[in-house]
């Protein structure tokens, strides 16, 4: 009985502190995608956190099945910023949904973005069915 209280009790320590990093680090969960290929792929012009986010929205033509798109600004200090760009109902068989952070830091008054990482949704019985970097089936 002690034994299965120590597991207990170390099993949930481990989950909180699992939760308590992944809150603390807003990457985790976010699988890494390469500067250099994002900035190419979509044909980011703009170094200004909201221009990029503009180009970002504008870029993607309308699309069949795409239920919701959304986009977020913020600046988490006076250095950096981050978008959080989301588009759900893709007309995908397995992919439901992609998220997008994309971390910006401000070097000699030029933004330059530093780090992007991506999430999927899957569609209903092809994966997991929250946020997570994990492909879909």
């Amino acid at each position: 009985m002690l034994k299965l209280s120590l597991i207990l009790a170390t099993l949930i320590s481990t989950q909180l502190l699992g939760a308590a990093s992944a809150q603390s680090n807003p990457r985790s969960g976010f699988g890494t995608i390469k500067v250099q290929e994002f900035i190419s792929s979509n044909r980011i012009k703009v170094t200004i956190p909201k221009a990029v986010a503009v180009q970002l929205f504008n870029n993607l033509e309308e699309q069949e099945g795409r239920k919701s798109e959304d986009i977020s600004v913020a600046y988490p200090t006076r250095e950096t910023a981050v978008i959080v760009h989301s588009i759900v109902g893709l007309a995908d068989d397995s992919v439901g949904g992609i998220r997008n952070r994309i971390e910006l830091r401000r070097n000699q008054n030029k933004w330059e973005i530093v780090w992007v990482g991506r999430q999927y949704k899957c569609q209903s019985g092809r994966g997991h069915q929250d946020w997570s970097s994990s492909l879909c089936s």
